[in-house]
């Protein structure tokens, strides 16, 4: 998965703010996961349309980590997701 991909929110998947975490819930496998802060970040520039490149500078720019290890953990959250199902490229 590169940096200028575009992923989607299939339309069997919600997101639910519940507390101070971010809830995914796959309407026909049941599954649920849980966010933390980075993920929500991740999951909200994604479900905003943007790609993989834009969605690496919101978490860039969000928290304090290094641009490297950012776009490692953005890809493989986002992998992790749409294996899971829960984005769709």
């Amino acid at each position: 998965m590169d940096l200028d991909i575009r992923l989607t929110v299939p339309p069997q998947v919600m997101s639910r703010l519940v507390g101070d975490e971010t809830v995914l819930l796959d309407l026909e496998s049941g599954l649920y996961f849980g966010l933390d802060n980075v993920g929500q970040c991740i999951w909200e520039s994604v479900s905003a349309g943007k790609d993989l490149s834009e969605t690496l500078d919101t978490v860039v720019s969000e928290f304090d980590v290094d641009k490297v290890q950012a776009e490692a953990d953005v890809i493989e959250f986002a992998s992790t997701l749409v294996a899971r199902g829960l984005l769709a490229e």
